[in-house]
């Protein structure tokens, strides 16, 4: 689902020292184009080698604008070149925000892109530690069937169809006993009077059983049901928390082993901006 156009970063200096011209941004905008390269939406810079683990992709970067914006530094205002950017999310980016995990934008520049001297959006991470100033918080929100809202003043929680909602067991317990309270009164409410049954006759079966006497065992097979369903999601958090550990063990090693054609940038002279390509 696509957002509005958010706060992705602004020209200047950036928290560690470094620098973001306007140029730069300038160009991005007028350069990007999906069909070109497109640029996808990571956690951390980190681009896994599996599309199940954490470090898989949560959406794209559609397009982009530039914009500006006032910045506040110890109550003097500077205005800055922005830089804003449309993102395709996944429902796996909107849980994580949802958590309070991961909200803010960081994107991935190549000053020189395909070697033809321009810069260019190569990727946007969701982050907690953006390097550029005044990046917007990520706050999405399901207002209108279809569209996704970015808003930096005040988040709204996500409404889900019924289908989506995970319940917990407890939530589960609660609506079994509505269940058993409705299955309870069909059967032993008031009834209209009726004639005398013959002596021969049968009684009814349904009405002959007293439902309120299996309550008690109803509501117990609920808690035990309720209890093992709690296991069953706490044993998987666990799974899933020791397979994230190693997968990242995994992708840091491969981080560190160089590529067999890879060679070593020059030392610099000084005379260049040295970008790292993270913001």
């Amino acid at each position: 689902m696509k957002t509005k156009p958010l706060l992705l970063a602004t020209a200047g200096s950036t928290v560690d020292g470094r620098t973001i011209d306007d140029k730069m941004l300038e160009e991005m905008v007028s350069s990007y184009n999906p069909k070109t390269y497109g640029a996808r939406v990571n956690i951390e810079h980190i681009r896994g080698i599996s599309g199940e683990g954490p470090f898989r992709a949560y959406g794209d970067v559609v397009e982009l604008s530039i914009g500006e914006v006032d910045v506040d530094f110890n109550g003097k205002t500077e205005r800055r070149k922005a830089l804003y950017g449309v993102l395709d999310v996944t429902d796996d980016a909107k849980k994580l925000n949802e958590a309070g995990q991961k909200v803010y934008p960081s994107i991935e520049i190549e000053p020189n892109f395909g070697g033809k001297g321009f810069a260019y959006m190569m990727g946007c991470a969701l982050t907690d530690s953006p390097a550029s100033i005044a990046t917007e918080r990520l706050q999405f929100n399901r207002s209108l069937p279809g569209a996704l809202t970015v808003s930096a003043d005040k988040a709204e929680p996500l409404e889900f169809a019924d289908g989506d909602v995970i319940e917990s067991g407890g939530a589960l317990l609660s609506k079994f006993g509505s269940m058993l309270d409705a299955f309870t009164a069909k059967f032993s409410g008031k009834t209209e009077e009726k004639p005398e049954p013959k002596a021969d006759d049968k009684p009814d079966a349904a009405t002959a059983m007293d439902f309120t006497q299996l309550r008690p065992l109803f509501e117990d097979l609920g808690k035990t049901f309720s209890t093992a369903l709690e296991g069953l999601r706490t044993e998987f958090r666990a799974d899933a928390d020791a397979l994230a550990v190693k997968l990242k063990k995994i992708e840091e090693v491969q981080e560190r082993t160089p590529d067999q054609k890879y060679r070593q940038r020059p030392i610099s002279d000084g005379n260049a901006t040295n970008y790292s390509g993270i913001f």
